[in-house]
């Protein structure tokens, strides 16, 4: 990590942020994909306001990529474990509405 007048570059969390939004396609209306992209952008921001010297900016922004990376997994993590237990009920809607298409084809 950088070191800037007695500063410490915080962690960026962009790993955090990139797993995030692949898991995020895999949550309803890609709510989490979406949160996922904001949280990689905040963690790249991290980098550019710790060279600036804006030390509580670079902070905030390393916090807020992180808080959004960790909502977004568990939004997939709960829609993901919401139908793998309703895994029957899914199957039979999905079923019904291929059926529906080819009807309307």
């Amino acid at each position: 990590m950088e070191n800037i007048n007695n500063h410490e570059m915080p962690k960026n969390n962009m790993g955090l942020a990139i797993a995030g939004t692949i898991l995020g396609c895999c949550s309803p209306c890609c709510i989490g994909f979406i949160l996922g992209i904001v949280a990689i952008v905040m963690a790249t921001q991290v980098k550019k306001k710790f060279e600036a010297n804006d030390f509580a900016g670079a902070t905030s922004s390393a916090k807020n990529a992180k808080l959004l990376a960790y909502i977004a997994i568990g939004i997939a993590v709960v829609y993901l474990l919401y139908i793998g237990l309703n895994w029957d009920e899914t199957m039979i809607k999905f079923n019904e509405a291929m059926e529906q298409y080819q009807l309307n084809q």
